[in-house]
């Protein structure tokens, strides 16, 4: 990854379907992290919704990783 600057979110979603595309995308070589703004915020005693967890990738695979978890969806 990158230092930060050039990060695409690509799918936002629950934390279960969040790791499962990080790990497919990983799997195809892909680098991502993702953000959950849930667990972030439980942590300094604000809210957040465990539904709304943001898939992150560098610029340059963001076409590849949107493909890619199309086809997921697809299945």
């Amino acid at each position: 990854m990158t230092d930060g600057n050039n990060l695409i979110c690509v799918f936002t979603g629950s934390l279960v379907d969040v790791k499962y595309y990080k790990e497919r995308l990983e799997e195809l070589g892909i680098p991502s992290l993702w953000k959950d703004e849930f667990s972030s915020g439980t942590l300094v005693g604000m809210g957040g919704t465990p539904d709304n967890v943001d898939l992150y990738v560098d610029e340059e695979y963001e076409a590849k990783a949107r493909n890619c978890i199309a086809s997921f969806q697809d299945q």
